[in-house]
């Protein structure tokens, strides 16, 4: 994988590999010798990742940026990496454009989080309401209510989806109001019966 992503970002103008590990306890100390613009960090390296993570955002003051890499596509695991502080969240199995594109998209200080990691969570998010229901859910309202039974946080949802907590908040409280739905639990039970999620 090191040696895959050295060849595509070194072919890359303006991309320069300063420095690379597979020893997750080296990876704080190569960040403050080099100080690179992007760390890209594989969430299999070791189990102290999200550790490493927090480490870099905090040591940093945010001038490093994170990108995570994953072969995971199990809901737990992709929730416990979005819990991170990371600026983006992409999938090993993801072509060399791909990649590059969520470097860039990070780079520019955009939070990217990969479509097959997205897919995870919002596999039924552009379903068509079910026929006969007097209200329609917004395509965001169908991934916020995916995304509440999965159960995933308002900061979670707002990584997923690169909005603000705030504008999550918000889509929340009109589909509550919309739906009169009052708790998660309710919010649950209505994206099952109108086909957004499909418990496993």
């Amino acid at each position: 994988m090191r040696d895959g992503l050295r060849m595509l970002l070194s072919g890359q103008a303006g991309f320069e590999v300063v420095a690379e590990t597979g020893d997750a306890e080296a990876v704080a100390l190569l960040v403050r010798r080099f100080l690179p613009q992007l760390v890209l960090l594989d969430m299999d390296l070791d189990a102290q990742g999200l550790e490493i993570v927090s480490a870099i955002k905090a040591g940093f003051d945010g001038a490093v940026k994170v990108l995570l890499l994953t072969g995971e596509l199990q809901p737990g695991a992709l929730r416990r990496a979005l819990l991170a502080d990371a600026d983006g969240y992409a999938h090993k199995s993801e072509d060399g454009d791909a990649l590059l594109r969520a470097v860039q998209a990070v780079l520019a200080g955009r939070q990217h989080v990969s479509r097959g990691i997205a897919a995870v969570f919002l596999p039924s998010s552009l379903r068509r309401d079910a026929a006969g229901e007097a209200l329609a859910a917004t395509p965001r309202e169908r991934e916020i209510m995916s995304l509440v039974a999965h159960g995933l946080s308002n900061r979670e949802i707002a990584k997923l989806l690169a909005i603000s907590v705030l504008t999550v908040r918000t889509h929340r409280q009109n589909l509550m109001e919309k739906f009169r739905l009052h708790n998660a639990a309710e919010i649950t039970a209505c994206a099952v019966r109108r086909g957004y999620y499909t418990p496993s």
